[in-house]
């Protein structure tokens, strides 16, 4: 007898609602951008965190960027990930400036501090999204 472990997707409210909405809506990774002033911002912030305006937009961004830095977890919670530990996850740094935590299916020694990357989206439902990070061609 197989069980199908259902992953629980977050609830996220206010500004991350709409981020991931957004995303989920568009397919492609959007980031907030202040109308004003230019500064892309994440995590979305009611004023923009350089001019305090709140004329703002999610918008899409390249997806290109930099692995700031990464964890490996060894051990989960939840039910459904535990056929996937180890896992790496990646603080990666926007070509656009914001950092963006996503998943990935690198291996930990496949990283290093500064590599390029590649950021692209997997909608899972219309309120939510996983960013992934993969290795950045060329």
């Amino acid at each position: 007898m197989s069980t199908t472990v259902k992953i629980k997707l977050p609830q996220p409210d206010d500004l991350d609602a709409v981020f991931y909405e957004t995303v989920a809506k568009t397919g492609k990774l959007c980031i907030q951008h202040c109308k004003d002033c230019g500064t892309w911002t994440h995590p979305a912030r009611y004023y923009c965190p350089e001019c305090a305006s709140e004329n703002f937009a999610f918008e899409p961004v390249s997806g290109d960027a930099t692995a700031h830095s990464f964890t490996i977890s060894h051990f989960t919670v939840e039910p459904a990930w535990k056929d996937l530990v180890p896992y790496v996850t990646i603080v990666a740094e926007l070509k656009e400036g914001p950092r963006v935590i996503a998943r990935t299916k690198m291996k930990g020694d496949e990283i290093t501090i500064d590599m390029p990357i590649k950021l692209d989206v997997e909608v899972i439902a219309p309120e939510f999204s996983y960013v992934w990070a993969g290795k950045a061609e060329g």
